[in-house]
């Protein structure tokens, strides 16, 4: 049996205890804050396959179709899956890059649909069409609810057998040249494999045993407001014209995500990441107010920040690294949760038989960025492009 350590409970860490869990490893999952002291419950639970790689693509419909709609049976509990469908909305610039995309997703067996401005406003009446030149359209997508969705995960992977501590990690555990286990507040902890799958914190953590990591952190804010009574809900949206993206929650609101003009980078990933800033919050609800009209003048309900793990080209860094025992899945720069569960059973059978079933993965691995060979999408994007 192999002896597996996956420090940090965030959805990416407790859907990869559970796949090693449910395959037969031993497996110990570590976080003191039971995963909601980093962006998990943070995120904006957008779900899509609108990705700009194939295989990030595959493991994001794989995530939705085997995993967020039948959940109940497939991990057990909830994760609050809501089938908005989703749209992105595409300006010029983008356009011709949304035809390729939408056409690689359908070649894929994805149902994705095209739709000019007109055909989104009579699917969407309360959307203004403004500046958008193309459509590409989910019907099966949504978003869910990031609390559920781990706390489930992590439920599913103890019924399989798998240990939950909340300790701190400050140090991994080098012996030999390899990686044997972390130390933790409260002693040594050794193990066949360490996963790291903390976020923001994930290089200062790699570089306790020597490794550098390119991950950097930056902040993201994300806002709330009321949604007025006669708009019950709307499309889950990315909207490039409108550099946002925004989707509706339970309680009557909707959710809208931005990031800064210039990329906040910060000094740490540590820090008071409370109410989004005023201002920045005020250019949210104009923004939002021209793709929803109805919505222009809606009160403010609330914010939150974070921390992002950014790489130099925007795409995770997973499995092994160049230290033997050390296994990365971080660097998610904001895209992570969609494909969350996909990516833990990728994670699991790579770590089990020394490969994942997808080859596309293995160019993921933190070895990319001390050979130059940056990961680029299939179509290429403006700046507020698809992960």
């Amino acid at each position: 049996m192999v002896d597996v350590i996956v420090v940090g409970a965030g959805v990416v860490g407790s859907s990869t205890a559970f796949h090693l869990a449910e395959s037969g490893a031993d497996v110990v999952l570590l976080d003191p804050e039971r995963g909601f002291g980093g962006q998990t419950p943070r995120s904006g639970a957008i779900i899509r396959d609108h990705h700009a790689t194939a295989v990030e693509a595959d493991l994001a419909w794989e995530s939705l179709t085997e995993y967020f709609e039948p959940w109940a049976t497939r991990i057990g509990g909830a994760c609050g899956f809501t089938r908005t469908g989703f749209a992105y909305l595409a300006d010029a610039a983008d356009a011709e890059a949304v035809r390729a995309n939408v056409a690689m997703l359908r070649a894929r067996g994805m149902p994705d649909e095209l739709l000019t401005p007109e055909q989104l406003g009579e699917l969407e009446p309360a959307v203004s069409t403004e500046a958008i030149s193309v459509v590409s359209y989910e019907e099966r997508s949504g978003y869910a609810d990031p609390a559920a969705t781990t706390l489930s995960l992590q439920q599913a992977a103890q019924r399989c057998g798998a240990r939950f501590e909340r300790v701190r990690v400050p140090e991994l555990l080098v012996e030999s040249g390899r990686v044997a286990g972390v130390r933790t507040e409260d002693g040594v902890r050794r193990a066949d494999v360490v996963v790291l799958a903390t976020g923001a914190w994930t290089p200062r953590l790699a570089a306790t045993a020597g490794l550098e990591l390119p991950i950097r952190p930056a902040r993201i804010q994300v806002m709330l407001y009321e949604r007025p009574y006669d708009l019950p809900t709307h499309l889950t949206m990315t909207d490039v014209a409108n550099d946002i993206y925004l989707r509706p929650t339970a309680d009557r609101c909707t959710l809208v995500g931005r990031h800064a003009p210039e990329r906040e980078w910060l000094d740490t990933p540590d820090g008071d990441f409370g109410e989004p800033d005023a201002d920045f919050a005020a250019e949210g609800l104009a923004r939002l107010g021209r793709r929803i009209p109805a919505m222009a003048q809606a009160p403010y309900r609330l914010g939150r920040t974070c921390a992002l793990d950014i790489t130099p080209d925007g795409r995770p860094v997973l499995g092994p690294s160049e230290l033997p025992g050390l296994h990365l899945a971080a660097g998610w720069s904001g895209a992570g949760f969609g494909k969350a569960p996909a990516i833990g059973a990728e994670l699991a059978r790579w770590i089990l038989t020394g490969a994942p079933k997808r080859p596309a993965l293995t160019a993921f691995t933190s070895h990319r960025f001390t050979t130059g060979e940056l990961i680029r999408g299939d179509h290429e994007y403006g700046a507020t492009g698809p992960h």
